[in-house]
């Protein structure tokens, strides 16, 4: 099933004949230029969750590339005690399910291990800390993990020492906390895939950060586990590229229509949208 969204023309990308999909089917991947793949020296990712397959396509296709992503809630500290709280429930109640959620886990675990080289690599580095500031309330995260998180500030991530970086940002609303540092690095930036929340809130900051920004808008994606609210929808996912060609910024053809043939739902069960924009 499919439903047409009108969105502002702010929202309307640039069209680029060098587009890939990175990253598994539906929800984690994501479209860039391959050029800025190809391009960069640093890949930074915020909020990997339990999806690193994006990482690991780029660096097969930039096995130069150096690695660094964070996540709190994703880590060896938390596979550790997350294998050990399931071994001791198959232990506790040996039954077909316990077993699959046992074998799953170490699955995962054992997957992060490998590509991440237990942490041993200097290529390839994980973090595993929330990006922000100690503000919020985690006594959910604290129930269910067993231990506090740790958090880390964006600015203690990227600096100006970090030259041809690429960035992919998926931090559940905290995207807005960061794009004032984020604008001022953008001369730093090959490529930035952001995912951003609460859009129907938020139209205002997202228009500032595009018209400010030296990145050019290069991919729209809604991403169809969000809701629509007010005829816009509340989660969508931008890909950016750098403007290798400031003089010709006015020569670009607009996409005026989504999705293109690369574009996948997020959710493949749910309702999918297509896209057209706003004249104003």
């Amino acid at each position: 099933m499919e439903k047409l969204i009108y969105l502002p023309s702010f929202l309307n990308p640039i069209k680029f004949d060098d587009l890939i999909r990175i990253g598994k089917q539906n929800d984690g991947g994501y479209i860039v230029r391959r050029q800025d793949v190809v391009d960069a020296e640093n890949l930074i990712s915020l909020g990997v969750s339990f999806d690193w397959t994006f990482e690991k396509e780029f660096s097969k296709i930039n096995k130069k590339i150096k690695l660094k992503t964070y996540d709190g809630s994703t880590g060896f500290k938390y596979f550790r005690k997350s294998c050990k709280t399931r071994l001791k429930n198959f232990l506790k109640n040996p039954n077909k399910l316990n077993l699959q959620r046992l074998y799953q886990r170490l699955k995962v675990t054992l997957d992060f291990c490998i590509f991440f080289r237990f942490n041993l690599s200097s290529q390839y580095k994980h973090t595993e800390k929330f990006v922000g500031k100690e503000t919020r309330t985690f006594s959910e995260f604290e129930k269910n993990y067993g231990y506090k998180p740790e958090f880390i500030e964006f600015k203690d991530i990227v600096s100006n020492s970090h030259e041809n970086v690429f960035l992919s940002i998926d931090i559940e609303g905290s995207e807005y906390d960061i794009l004032q540092y984020l604008h001022e690095l953008t001369d730093n930036l090959v490529g930035l895939n952001i995912e951003f929340h609460n859009v129907d809130k938020n139209l205002d900051k997202i228009e500032k950060f595009i018209k400010k920004s030296n990145l050019l808008l290069i991919h729209t994606h809604i991403n169809n586990f969000g809701s629509i609210s007010n005829d816009i929808p509340t989660v969508i996912e931008l890909s950016f590229s750098k403007n290798r060609n400031r003089n010709l910024t006015s020569e670009y053809s607009m996409t005026n229509e989504l999705p293109i043939s690369l574009d996948q739902p997020n959710d493949k069960n749910g309702t999918d949208y297509s896209v057209k924009f706003k004249l104003h």
